[in-house]
């Protein structure tokens, strides 16, 4: 579908207030694909779509330059009549602006203009484009304050990252932001211009009696441990009640880590790559497990916590039944036989971890068997992460295909990106996986290579994965075949890949693409239909359904001319050619007193083939 008629489209569903559209991404420029919807509509005369619109909850805007559109009036016109329409919606709770520019009263009128919003709860500047970054101004800041201290103001979340924040431009929000008790969640990450002075600002937010923040991200500030104003900042987050914090990439002391081990209230903590000492860290998770914290949340990756530390944090773990999510990936000095002591440690433990990131670590097969039969207990885990551990060999990684079949197996997404993963692991894991009822829907196998570099799943696997999704031994087969899982690809945003690229069999992107579609009785149908009936020669498979009994022909035939969907993912094709070329086999079918007798097993076998996918 082309821009124009998706722009239609789109427009009329807002018009129809359609509760099916509740986000709405919005770019100011065209791209190479033709005119965008911001330029597509007359906001003057179809406004309302937006300002009258009582489901939308999100609206995403793209680049917004106002610097370059400043001579442009007939930008500025569209831009004042777009904005208009966001001020007067009453249902929109959340605005992402991707990328801004604010320099002069106009852009600063946009955002003021957000002033009161009666739904508005999470304003967000946030670029994820490093090279192309916010620039607010003071302008924008002192608009952006504006709106925080609107009596009516709403606002729990505000999101400033990558926004090239100075001192200056930090203190004209945390004027807005000193005494504000609505305030919730503040991220500041990635604003590298702020000096001591900055962070002192900061922490006069945080000790103010009617602060209520809850949530801070500070990463990426690559702050040193010399800083004054960091040490005042983190020692006033040890005195509140702080339950989310991200202090990652910066330098944090020994002492400063002691610190917030006080904070009793933390639910959630992102610490990677702080350069703290292992003696640091020791003394931090035995800090914590004193004070019984009971995170949910635990990020500390990319550290150096050597021996003494890995052993501390099994310790902790081992009593912190509150944890759901662990992440240390690529952690740096810690051996096999550190990694082995620590799933030692946590063997009797009972852990209800949902998601477990272990990637790029100097795990061995002794360290797999341990770690299988660690979350092999774990009933809740739906998402393991074991992308690039390259000491574990093909042998080793033969503990999968036990795990798989335990009956606590209940994954959703396993990553095993990079790995020394061959063909007989493949087909072993496949096999397993088979017979597991689970809905496994990422299974990210690509990008694994042997020691020497070379691609270690050949065609021999990736058939075994082919058959996995859709088994073309027979009708049954297909039928009862995974129809859940979406990806093989280390990228969740991208379903479909390049099969010329890893050698897979053509068939599987386009299975993966049916996997897509939530109705997988459908999706059954599909393949039955793409697999055994769609070549010139179906004569086996037309076969079986001339052995059908007349009293379930009429059961198969409506299968047969279910009618299509109208948003369907993926290759679709329909049963009337089926239907014909059954009816010209079998012309007695229009005459009731021509009834068939066959064994009673291949009627049998039949009736439930087709009885289970109606």
């Amino acid at each position: 579908m082309d821009n124009d008629k998706i722009n239609t489209w789109v427009l009329r569903k807002l018009k129809q207030n359609d509760q099916s559209i509740t986000g709405l991404k919005v770019a100011f420029v065209n791209d190479d694909d033709g005119e965008c919807f911001f330029n597509s509509v007359n906001w003057k005369e179809d406004g309302d779509c937006i300002a009258k619109n009582t489901q939308l909850k999100r609206l995403v805007m793209g680049r917004l330059g106002l610097e370059e559109e400043r001579n442009n009036e007939c930008t500025r016109e569209r831009l004042r009549d777009f904005f208009s329409c966001v001020h007067r919606n009453r249902s929109i709770s959340n605005i992402y602006f991707g990328q801004i520019l604010i320099n002069d009263e106009f852009g600063g009128g946009l955002i003021e203009g957000l002033c009161g919003h009666p739904s508005l709860v999470k304003l967000n500047f946030c670029e994820e484009d490093l090279d192309k970054p916010h620039k607010l101004g003071s302008i924008g800041c002192t608009a952006i304050g504006k709106v925080l201290k609107h009596p009516n103001c709403k606002l729990r979340d505000l999101v400033l990252s990558h926004c090239q924040l100075d001192d200056e431009l930090l203190g004209i929000v945390c004027d807005a932001l000193l005494g504000n008790s609505i305030i919730k969640t503040l991220h500041l990450d990635d604003n590298k211009d702020i000096t001591s002075s900055g962070w002192r600002i900061v922490s006069y937010v945080l000790q103010h009696p009617n602060c209520r923040l809850v949530d801070l991200d500070l990463s990426f500030n690559k702050i040193s441990r010399s800083c004054k104003g960091w040490q005042t900042l983190l020692n006033q987050i040890s005195q509140t009640s702080m339950e989310s914090l991200k202090v990652s990439y910066n330098e944090i002391s020994d002492a400063d880590l002691a610190m917030l081990a006080n904070v009793s209230t933390l639910t959630s903590l992102d610490m990677r790559d702080i350069s703290c000492t292992p003696t640091g860290w020791r003394s931090f998770f035995n800090l914590l497990q004193t004070r019984k914290t009971q995170l949910v949340k635990l990020d500390i990756s990319q550290n150096i916590i050597g021996s003494v530390g890995v052993t501390a944090l099994g310790n902790l773990l081992s009593n912190m039944g509150s944890l759901k999510t662990l992440t240390i990936h690529a952690m740096k000095q810690i051996s096999s036989q550190g990694w082995q002591a620590f799933f030692t440690i946590l063997q009797d433990t009972n852990m209800s971890l949902v998601q477990l990131s272990l990637y790029k670590n100097s795990i061995d097969d002794e360290g797999m068997q341990l770690l299988v039969r660690l979350v092999s207990r774990m009933s809740s885990l739906e998402f393991l992460d074991l992308s690039e551990i390259r000491l574990v060999t093909p042998v080793g990684w033969q503990a999968l295909s036990d795990y798989v079949q335990s009956p606590n197996f209940a994954l959703t997404k396993l990553h095993l990106y990079g790995n020394n993963i061959n063909d007989d692991t493949v087909v072993a894991f496949t096999n397993a996986l088979t017979h597991n009822k689970t809905l496994l829907e990422r299974l990210h196998l690509c990008g694994c290579t042997d020691e020497e570099g070379k691609k270690s799943i050949t065609e021999r696997g990736w058939e075994a994965v082919s058959a996995l999704i859709c088994n073309k031994r027979s009708i049954t087969d297909t039928y009862y075949s995974n129809h859940s899982l979406l990806s093989l690809r280390d990228l969740d945003d991208f379903l479909v890949y390049d099969a010329d690229e890893y050698n897979l069999p053509s068939a599987i992107a386009s299975h993966l693409k049916l996997n897509e579609n939530d109705d997988k009785v459908e999706v059954a149908r599909q393949k039955i239909l793409q697999t055994h009936f769609s070549s010139q020669d179906d004569t086996a498979s037309m076969q079986e359904l001339l052995g059908i009994e007349l009293k379930v022909m009429p059961t198969a035939i409506s299968w047969m001319g279910r009618p299509s969907h109208d948003d369907w993912s993926g290759t679709k094709v329909s049963g009337l050619s089926l239907m014909y070329n059954l009816m010209r086999k079998l012309p007695d079918l229009v005459d009731s007193s021509a009834q068939k007798k066959h064994a009673s097993k291949k009627r049998k076998r039949t009736e439930v083939q087709f009885c289970c996918v109606s």
